[in-house]
């Protein structure tokens, strides 16, 4: 934390922030300050929006907006994103969860109709492997609740896990898959994260996660890229797309900012990056700014956009909304979501369209869209235990820091990774800005 007091600017003018990334953090930070600051928006690709990534495809002269990355939220585990786009006038719809599980190895399916069947059913119909893992998540769900509120899962899920006796068939045929889709992390991750995020996760929703229908999940009509020109048409900033920032350095009487076009300078700056970003660019971070930085891990993942049906189940008929699927390859148990994007955004078309999240086999060339590369924080217990001070990282400097790997306040410390905990990170770090430029008057 700085213990000097940054200078006052002179009377009269607006101060000048840099904001570094144009995802929705950056966006976020932007729209808070658009009336108090002249704003510089510096993003390194060529389009604004980060995860709101929408790829608009031409279809019998229609164009439909299929989302890669940030797809749906609701308004309970999203309040500050939901409140944003009621200001912003977007328009959503109301997106019906639902989830099929399969395994492309033994042929086992089952998905929302067959977790909410009764145990009577399951006993009767049912494998004695879809036995185990349904009877294992009712468990799981009632004594993780349980061990939440008696503080028992501040722990690695893998540890909870062993310490209850869950078996593999659990851990592999539930788990793994759920768990995949919601953070985006590979398999050999998730046993890292922490129990008490799993468990607040299902809690806030259902046994379904994204699938599920506990809450009323919502998608952007038309895409999120709709969202993302409404706010850059609100903010109005200084764009600079394509243009990679490569150093930010805090002064005593400003913030430089260096791109691969050249210096500038700036009364103040947000770097919106991810935290490993962020560890790069600061080229003089405080102590407070160099602890925090510093233990943050992300995982990339790949997202394929494609018309490819032999990456969901055989039967058409069990095609969900979220698709969580496993398969052995070279030896190894490996887990991917589709999502069905015709069901997700609700749209019609004469293609189906298909997201795939670290499909291990090959999709047929012809049927591959567009592919992408994602990073997302790696939620660990050493990150959920920063966010009891995490905050602290932007007090009294002239560089605020935020991105995914804070926590959204107004849903503690487990609300980690999303959309929301970006938006609010954005929000805050703004908000405390014009804290201390009030302070300064």
């Amino acid at each position: 934390m700085s213990s000097s007091t940054p200078p006052a600017r002179p009377l009269g003018r607006k101060p000048r922030v840099a904001v570094v990334g144009a995802g929705v953090a950056g966006l976020s930070a932007a729209y808070r300050l658009r009336e108090h600051a002249e704003i510089t928006l510096f993003e390194q690709d060529d389009r604004p929006g980060g995860h709101a990534n929408t790829i608009e495809v031409e279809e019998n002269g229609r164009t439909l907006g299929i989302d890669t990355a940030f797809v749906v939220f609701n308004q309970p585990s999203y309040p500050n994103l939901t409140k944003f786009f009621t200001e912003l006038g977007v328009e959503t719809k109301q997106h019906l969860g639902g989830f099929n599980f399969f395994d492309l190895d033994s042929g086992l399916q089952y998905g929302t109709a067959e977790m909410a069947l009764p145990e009577e059913e399951v006993n009767s119909r049912y494998s004695e492997e879809f036995r185990t893992i349904w009877r294992e998540a009712r468990r799981f769900h009632a004594e993780g609740r349980k061990d939440f509120f008696r503080k028992r899962t501040d722990l690695p899920l893998g540890e909870y896990l062993d310490r209850g006796g869950y078996s593999q068939e659990f851990r592999y045929g539930y788990v793994i898959l759920l768990c995949t889709a919601v953070w985006s992390v590979p398999a050999e991750l998730i046993w890292e994260m922490p129990a008490t995020t799993v468990i607040a996760f299902f809690m806030a929703h259902d046994e379904g996660g994204l699938g599920g229908r506990g809450v009323e999940w919502r998608t952007v009509s038309g895409g999120s890229i709709n969202y993302v020109r409404k706010a850059i048409a609100a903010i109005d900033p200084k764009l600079r797309l394509a243009e990679p920032v490569t150093g930010v350095r805090q002064e005593p009487d400003g913030v430089t900012v260096a791109t691969v076009n050249g210096a500038e300078r700036f009364d103040y700056a947000i770097v919106a990056t991810h935290g490993d970003q962020a560890r790069e660019l600061l080229t003089n971070p405080d102590d407070v700014q160099r602890r925090t930085l510093e233990k943050i891990r992300y995982n990339s993942s790949t997202a394929i956009l494609h018309t490819d049906p032999t990456a969901m189940p055989g039967d058409r008929e069990r095609w969900d909304n979220w698709n969580y699927g496993k398969v052995t390859v070279g030896g190894a148990v490996r887990p991917y979501v589709a999502y069905y994007m015709n069901r997700l955004h609700g749209f019609e078309a004469e293609q189906d369209y298909f997201v795939t999240l670290d499909y291990p086999r090959a999709l047929r060339e012809e049927s591959v869209i567009r592919e992408l590369s994602y990073s997302h924080p790696v939620i660990d217990i050493d990150l959920r235990r920063l966010q009891q001070t995490i905050y602290q990282v932007n007090e009294g400097t002239r560089v605020k820091l935020a991105g995914s790997y804070f926590h959204s306040k107004q849903l503690y410390h487990d609300q980690i990774g999303s959309h929301e905990a970006a938006f609010s990170s954005g929000a805050e770090a703004a908000a405390q800005l014009l804290r201390e430029l009030d302070d300064q008057r």
